[in-house]
């Protein structure tokens, strides 16, 4: 199941959707994490060892302190009922983090101005249990409201609801998770203010902001409760979001997206106007795996290559330079093979090839390369870490 993580940038307000942390799975069973938040990142290598860096103004490192981090550090957490060996996943966000362990348990840590850590008081700085109902399947957020999969097929919502993006019909900011009327889903999607349900019948459910379209070609700015979206003939295997984008990849390995396109993060041209009827991303081979979020999107295609499109303000896409505010960019090829892993958050990227080769590329005012400076970098690049794939 994937794991579904937004990332949000408080710079430059650029509202951003699912980045997301995910559990990879090598092919001797072993695990790695690459997670990456809205300006910071969180990694864990086959011998289980944790790495963090980046922004911690609101304490979202978990590692009970303030101090921003420019270098990769070793990840440590004064919560010491916390068994980082049941760590699972750890599910970054805008400017919050969960560390996500076995037994379903969630710890969150950092912003709570819109209570996705489920718990009133404000800031943290120290991991602190979220409040769940059920045992976790999958995970997702958008800015500032998160989604719960449960291992039965229900959704549960909560957090920042200012577009009724928790679904409940209110525009009040949910502590409590909220059980949507859904039932039998098997993927669930968070774009900037709306969500997404994929059910096993292949439905697909959405509410929340529909400023440009996401969830229907309709007039309505808003949908305070769940409605099925009308994709067409499309045979979804895994759906995505980018902040105001739906991006949907199908059994044949074609990524199909609408809604706004001001950076091109559709894929194609489209005048840079918004559109509300899913269209095909013109991509050379089958695509393996997506990363939307932001204005900005990853995908690995079937020989391995990484292809990125959208916005490029600070290098993020990893192209060689960097473009203008107003100024999209198409679909090009930024690395030839080998890469198993691709994350994003706002305004930077992160990927790993397959023998464990740590790739940046983007802004670093907050340390996001991970490399001791706040150097922006146009050219994705080995950013000197490896995760270590080997006993």
């Amino acid at each position: 199941m994937y794991r579904r993580i937004m990332a949000v940038s408080l710079l430059l307000c650029l509202l951003c959707a699912t980045a997301f942390a995910e559990v990879h799975t090598l092919p001797d069973g072993r695990n790695v994490i690459l997670a990456v938040g809205g300006s910071f990142a969180y990694t864990r290598d086959t011998t289980g060892f944790i790495r963090c860096w980046g922004d911690n103004q609101f304490g979202q490192l978990g590692k009970g302190n303030l101090k921003q981090s420019y270098k990769v550090s070793d990840f440590k957490t004064k919560n010491e009922e916390i068994d980082l060996s049941l760590l699972t996943d750890v599910v970054t966000a805008s400017d919050y983090s969960f560390l996500w362990l076995s037994d379903g348990t969630l710890y969150g840590v950092g912003n709570n101005s819109y209570l996705p850590l489920t718990l009133k008081e404000g800031s943290y700085s120290t991991h602190k249990k979220a409040k769940l109902p059920e045992k976790p399947a999958a995970m997702a957020t958008g800015f500032g409201h998160v989604l719960m999969l449960t291992e039965n097929g229900q959704v549960y919502a909560w957090g920042r609801n200012s577009n009724y993006q928790v679904g409940n019909g209110k525009r009040k900011n949910q502590q409590e998770p909220y059980l949507l009327p859904l039932e039998n889903i098997v993927q669930i999607a968070g774009g900037g203010k709306f969500s997404l349900a994929l059910a096993e019948d292949g439905t697909l459910w959405g509410w929340g902001n529909n400023e440009n379209h996401e969830i229907s070609p309709s007039k309505e700015q808003n949908f305070p409760t769940p409605v099925q979206i009308d994709y067409g003939d499309i045979d979804i295997a895994r759906i995505d979001a980018c902040g105001h984008s739906v991006v949907l990849l199908d059994t044949e390995g074609t990524l199909w997206t609408w809604g706004r396109n001001d950076f091109h993060q559709l894929g194609y041209d489209t005048n840079l106007k918004t559109t509300s009827a899913p269209q095909a991303v013109p991509l050379p081979l089958p695509v393996t795996y997506v990363a939307a979020y932001s204005s900005q999107t990853y995908a690995i295609l079937e020989d391995g290559s990484l292809w990125s499109w959208g916005n490029n303000s600070y290098g993020q896409l990893g192209q060689g330079f960097r473009s203008s505010a107003t100024e999209g960019v198409l679909p090009a090829k930024v690395w030839e093979k080998d890469v198993v892993l691709v994350q994003g958050g706002s305004l930077f990227c992160l990927a790993m090839l397959s023998d464990g080769t740590v790739l940046s590329a983007g802004i670093s005012k907050f340390g996001q390369q991970g490399e001791g400076t706040a150097d922006s970098k146009y050219t994705l690049s080995p950013n000197g870490m490896d995760l270590i794939l080997d006993e």
